[in-house]
């Protein structure tokens, strides 16, 4: 039975006895990136050593499975590793995943799927997980929306066809018009401004004003849904008291309509 240790001393582990870790949050390898790592490999070798954990059939991989996989289509037969058979099935995870996203090797959908698991793992609040990978609550909060995205929008951001902004956006819309708008943002090549815009004058063209609420009222509230990119309604009395409601789909939404009015948190 193999000793557990902590220690960091780098070794060199045979390619072929080592296989990816079935927690492993990246699942995409873009094919040009992968050939170019390769390139380099064979002429520098592998500067950052993978981590591993013993296993009876050989190790598995917790870090740096791009590095193993370039390795190979570079055709070294071993690899520097460190082995970290101390680490619990919950810390591995952690490890790789913390490689990843200090390494910005994640594709946005497997950074949202990675922290929703870390979080899943341990109980953790958006805040804790945040201070568990070393990012701030919005960042994790940020992420994790995505994962309302419908599948076909998701396959859109990973592929790099959306900017995590429209992503974060369209999160914010109902399942059944993210399509649709993500092909006008591509089609119409949208920033995430001009996208924010068009849907807040969708939606303000979709508002039901009050039966003989003076025109002016329903300019208002057109003006200002326009402005803060979200639906507003106004109810006011002839005694001039009322209401001013403004309704958001998501913190995204709520976080722009703070900053347009001029709030920022202390």
């Amino acid at each position: 039975m193999s000793r557990k240790t902590s220690s960091c001393e780098i070794r060199a582990i045979p390619i072929d006895l080592i296989r990816p870790g079935s927690q492993q949050a990246r699942r995409y390898f873009d094919p040009d990136a992968l050939a170019e790592l390769a390139d380099s490999i064979r002429t520098s070798g592998v500067v950052q050593p993978v981590v591993l954990r013993t296993r009876v059939w050989g190790y598995e991989l917790l870090a740096g499975e791009r590095r193993w996989r370039a390795a190979q289509q570079a055709g070294l037969h071993e690899i520097p590793a460190v082995i970290r058979d101390d680490l619990s099935d919950a810390e591995a995870f952690v490890v790789g995943l913390i490689e990843n996203l200090q390494r910005e090797s994640l594709t946005p959908m497997e950074t949202a799927a990675g922290l929703k698991r870390l979080g899943e793992l341990f109980s953790l609040t958006h805040e804790e997980i945040g201070e568990r990978i070393g990012k701030s609550r919005e960042y994790v909060s940020n992420y994790l929306r995505l994962l309302n995205l419908v599948p076909p929008v998701q396959a859109l951001v990973n592929e790099g066809h959306l900017h995590l902004g429209h992503a974060k956006v369209l999160a914010g819309v109902g399942p059944d018009a993210q399509v649709r708008w993500a092909d006008e943002v591509i089609r119409c090549k949208l920033s995430v401004r001009q996208l924010e815009r068009r849907l807040a004058a969708s939606r303000a063209r979709k508002l039901v004003f009050q039966p003989g609420k003076p025109g002016d009222w329903q300019r208002l509230e057109r003006e200002l849904s326009d402005y803060l990119a979200c639906p507003v309604t106004v109810q006011a009395g002839r005694d001039g008291k009322g209401e001013l409601r403004v309704r958001f789909h998501s913190l995204d939404e709520l976080d722009g309509v703070l900053a347009r009015i001029g709030y920022s948190a202390g």
